[in-house]
């Protein structure tokens, strides 16, 4: 059971495996262990040269057994869509897209393909996220403007948003991109790292995105906010204006944590993918960029290791994944072939610090 703990005491009170919701600072106000950090031996040694006291608020599961029968993967009930949804989607956004003048089109058949994700959605057994089973083209465009959407929705429903926020929400997620479709195709999938030139070109497509859809009645301003303003960064170091905080709002705020993932893990001319475990590495290195509430959601959603799955682990052992743990998406329940004995990899002592590798 994922739980949230507050300690004032000392630096060898932190359970291993915790996640710090908190900056850790000594009693003269410096910085000694950044919030996000996952608790693991090697913070623990270079924390351990601190004797003062200590405040901090966490999450962590409380230790429990794993059930002896419970040896079969649990089923995989992530979102997922069946080959004519593909067909659909892939076709209708190559339409929509190549006729972005038609901002009424545009906008009422995109508004029709989110409502099918919603309903995809809320027909499913589990607010999940796998993204091998959202796949809808091998096409970027396409791929990327589905799963933002898709992903943006579950994350708002998982939040608690309301069944408006979470429609608006797949819709901006589907437009977040329009913007690009006026920048240059060859700087779009330029093989290599783009001129200061380019990249300033850029940047300027959630611009060209909201003044696109600007005078749309079927896409509200939160809407077209949410698609202006999803490269900006918490810490105020995003584009186009560096807006931080609150006054990036909700709905871009979960876009840009989606938007980050999913480019992370996709396939570019000028990028090789990131598996979803080193995308989910970074973006914890990155966290201070992020609602750290959103972000918690998100990796309570989505499944790097889907159930089933064959992983290897740092120590050389082969093992199946049999279900997640929601808090530690990096760390779910196994089942070592070679002794067949279950571990949740969030708890077990003997494997705090062993890692899936691959």
């Amino acid at each position: 059971m994922t739980k949230v703990k507050e300690i004032y005491g000392y630096v060898n009170e932190l359970p291993k495996g915790a996640i710090l919701n908190t900056d850790i600072y000594n009693s003269s106000g410096a910085l000694l262990c950044p919030k996000m950090t996952v608790i693991n031996d090697d913070v623990l040694q270079s924390l351990s040269a601190y004797k003062g006291k200590i405040q901090a608020t966490l999450t962590y599961i409380e230790e429990n057994t794993v059930a002896d029968d419970a040896e079969l993967p649990e089923e995989d009930n992530s979102v997922s869509f069946d080959d004519s949804f593909k067909k659909y989607a892939v076709e209708s956004l190559t339409t929509l897209y190549s006729n972005i003048e038609d901002v009424e089109e545009l906008t009422n058949g995109v508004i029709e393909i989110g409502s099918k994700v919603c309903s995809v959605i809320n027909d499913s057994k589990e607010l999940s996220i796998n993204l091998s089973k959202l796949k809808v083209s091998d096409e970027y465009t396409y791929k990327h403007s589905v799963d933002v959407g898709t992903m943006a929705a579950i994350v708002a429903k998982a939040m608690g948003e309301s069944e408006q926020f979470v429609n608006d929400i797949a819709v901006a997620g589907l437009l977040h991109d329009i913007g690009k479709e006026e920048i240059p195709l060859h700087i779009l999938n330029k093989p290599a790292k783009l001129s200061f030139t380019e990249f300033e070109l850029m940047k300027t497509h959630p611009v060209r995105g909201y003044r696109l859809l600007v005078d749309s009645d079927d896409i509200s301003e939160d809407m077209r906010k949410a698609i202006l303003n999803h490269h900006e960064n918490i810490d105020g170091t995003g584009y186009p204006r560096q807006l931080s905080g609150n006054e990036i709002g909700k709905m871009a705020q979960i876009i840009s944590i989606v938007d980050v993932y999913d480019a992370l893990v996709t396939k570019r001319p000028y990028k090789e993918a990131k598996s979803p475990a080193e995308a989910i590495e970074m973006m914890f290195a990155m966290s201070n960029k992020f609602n750290l509430d959103i972000f918690r959601t998100f990796l309570s959603v989505v499944n790097i290791y889907p159930n089933g799955s064959t992983v290897k682990l740092s120590n050389g052992q082969v093992a199946t994944v049999l279900r997640q743990n929601k808090s530690y998406p990096l760390r779910p329940v196994i089942k070592i072939t070679s002794i067949k004995t279950i571990v949740d990899l969030s708890i077990d002592k003997n494997y705090l610090s062993t890692v899936i590798v691959a």
